[in-house]
């Protein structure tokens, strides 16, 4: 947790302030071109919907620069505020996303608030509206966490789709639409428990906070809700992590929970609903023509370079069937639903034995995924985009089915 010793400035804005009930969290990277936006709508937010309500907003900076402060002065106009940064002087030195998220639950905490709304400052299409769907159910329904859920392309977010969503539900027993926690609320007492957690400065909290946040909520027994939230508008000027750092990292991710929550997950049988607030979206079709060909290639590679190591992560079985699909036509291609479950059970036992290094196993999944996510787009690019939610729910019970599979190895 936080130490006590809290910069003097923040220490008189803490007193300033005195108590909220909710609190709204922000990080940024810096200046942006959307941070003004983002705080005009959580202005918006608060005046609209929770009227007579003692709020107050918390943002934490990444960089020392006082230019993030006067962009987002003007859309937050007179709302109590709590600006953190890194020292003026230490320009060298960046606050992680883990840091910035762990003093906005502990700040939130010092002002007695029952719920704290975390949001992103890089999406345009943040609306006052978000503020509400996140933060009612925790202030006024008593739940522990909520996450979002987004309207998105139907081919947008597919690895979170194919990887994070039927994993999360097997292991872990929770239908989740989007199991990240990238923007989240949270109740008083689940930050309380949150920061005595010996996470935040682990890879995992530097890592995958947003992953370890929903498991550890579940592990805890709080009560779980997700809202929708509408359409994420990404700013462009955002990184795009490359394919294979990013394949690695959530698999890693991933992976480190099932080691740290095995307790939770090794006799949890099936899934259940999670209550949603808000009406699901339909997904919505991608402007740009998606190119499954490419994606075939990209697989092909990887059985040429990495079969060695595939070699030592896959069951010999399960090898031969990812082999057999290498020389399929592109009318042929597909990566079974069963297949690809086992395949990921594969890499998550490899990693826990640690067959080969585990920076390794974690990347050296990218080409499957590249496999899997063409053999779906060929099944549905002809398709309404609402088949979607089909498809993903047909993935999630084979995860399920597949689970003893894992376990029977795990053990």
């Amino acid at each position: 947790m936080i130490a006590a010793t809290l910069p003097e400035e923040v220490k008189a804005d803490l007193e300033r302030i005195g108590a909220a009930e909710l609190i709204v969290g922000l990080a940024t990277d810096g200046p942006s071109p959307t941070v003004p936006a983002v705080g005009a709508a959580i202005r918006a937010g608060l005046e609209t919907h929770f009227p007579g309500h003692a709020v107050a907003v918390i943002h934490v900076d990444s960089a020392a620069s006082a230019e993030t402060v006067a962009q987002l002065t003007p859309g937050l106009g007179d709302l109590r505020t709590v600006h953190v940064r890194p020292p003026h002087h230490s320009t060298d030195v960046e606050l992680e996303r883990s840091e910035a998220v762990e003093r906005i639950l502990d700040l939130g905490r010092r002002l007695e608030a029952r719920a704290i709304v975390v949001l992103n400052s890089d999406s345009a299409g943040t609306t006052a509206d978000w503020v509400q769907a996140l933060g009612e159910p925790v202030l006024k329904e008593g739940y522990g966490l909520v996450l979002p859920i987004y309207q998105r392309n139907r081919y947008e977010g597919t690895l979170t789709q194919t990887v994070v969503v039927p994993f999360v539900r097997a292991l872990f027993g929770r239908q989740l639409v989007h199991p990240l926690a990238g923007e989240f609320a949270c109740s008083g007492d689940a930050a309380d428990f949150l920061l005595k957690q010996d996470v935040w400065s682990t890879d995992l909290g530097r890592h995958g906070l947003e992953f370890w946040l929903p498991v550890a909520a579940i592990e805890r027994g709080l009560p779980l809700g997700q809202a929708v939230l509408g359409r994420r508008i990404v700013s462009p000027q955002r990184h795009l992590e490359p394919l294979g750092h990013a394949v690695g990292r959530v698999a890693s991710a991933l992976f480190s929970l099932a080691e740290r929550f095995e307790t939770a997950w090794l006799d949890v049988r099936g899934s259940e609903a999670v209550r949603t607030f808000g009406a699901p979206p339909e997904p919505l079709m991608e402007s740009a023509a998606i190119d499954p060909e490419r994606m075939q290639v990209g697989f092909r590679q990887g059985v040429r370079d990495l079969l060695p190591i595939w070699e030592r992560i896959l069951a010999p079985e399960n090898l031969g069937d990812v082999l057999a699909l290498g020389e399929r036509s592109p009318e042929g291609f597909r990566f079974r639903d069963r297949l690809w479950a086992r395949v990921v059970y594969d890499f998550l036992l490899a990693y826990r034995t640690r067959v080969v290094y585990r920076s390794h196993a974690a990347q050296a999944l990218a080409p499957l995924y590249l496999g899997r996510a063409a053999s779906l787009v060929l099944q549905t690019r002809h398709r309404p985009a609402s088949v979607m939610t089909q498809t993903a729910e047909r993935l999630g019970r084979a995860f399920e089915e597949e689970k003893p599979y894992l376990v029977d190895r795990w053990r």
